[in-house]
Parts: structure tokens; sequence; C-alpha cells
């Protein structure tokens, strides 16, 4: 007796409620169940998220600051440069640095037959 009471709908029917539901709630009705790219055209464009993270592209420069802040009062101390510039003098005087530039152009040697 329980058997009668509780039929299951039928396919018709269930196809029916399924694209009733979509017109209702505005989805896609895809009743083969095909793989869509719908989830991606879902989510929100990421162009604005990423130009945001990278923050504006007139921010000074480290350089721009110490022209606008050089004053005698107050000196800005750049420490990579300040670093790098030590160590240059450093590697000069154990003669390590780099070549001095030539003033000439060198000549270059002719080779001569014999």
């Amino acid at each position: 007796m329980a058997s009668r009471l509780l039929n299951p709908p039928k396919l018709a029917k269930l196809k029916e409620l399924t694209k009733l539901q979509c017109n209702i709630f505005r989805t896609t009705y895809n009743p083969e169940r095909l793989r869509t790219e719908a989830q991606v055209l879902r989510k929100p464009l990421k162009g604005q998220i990423i130009s945001n993270y990278y923050g504006p592209a007139d921010f000074p420069t480290v350089f721009q600051i110490f022209k606008l802040w050089r004053v005698d009062d107050f000196r800005l101390v750049n420490e990579d440069e300040d670093y790098r510039q030590r160590r240059v003098t450093m590697l000069r005087k154990r003669g390590k640095g780099a070549p001095k530039k030539l003033k000439a152009p060198v000549e270059a040697p002719t080779k001569k037959r014999k």
C-alpha cells in the first residue's frame, strides 16, 4: 500500500520542472549536462584587482623624493646606494675595482707578413 502512495515522478515532468526552475532563477537550462564555461563567466573580472595591487603608476621614486627634500638641515640617506658607494671605494683601495676608462682609442696592432 505504501508503494502506491509514493510513485516516483515521470522523467518528462522532472525535465519540465527543471526548465521552469531555470526560467525562474535565471540560470542556463542544460538537460544534457554538458560542460560549459558559465562558472568562468560568472566570476568578476580580475583586471581592476590586479591593477589596484601594483598601485598608481606615478608613485615617486627614491631619487625623486631626495630631490624634493634636499635641504641643508634635513638629509635623507639611501642605504642601498650608500652601501654600494662604500663597497666600491673599498674595492678600489685594494685594486679590485673596475678598470679605468681609456681616454684615447687604442690603435690595433697591424699584422706583418714575413
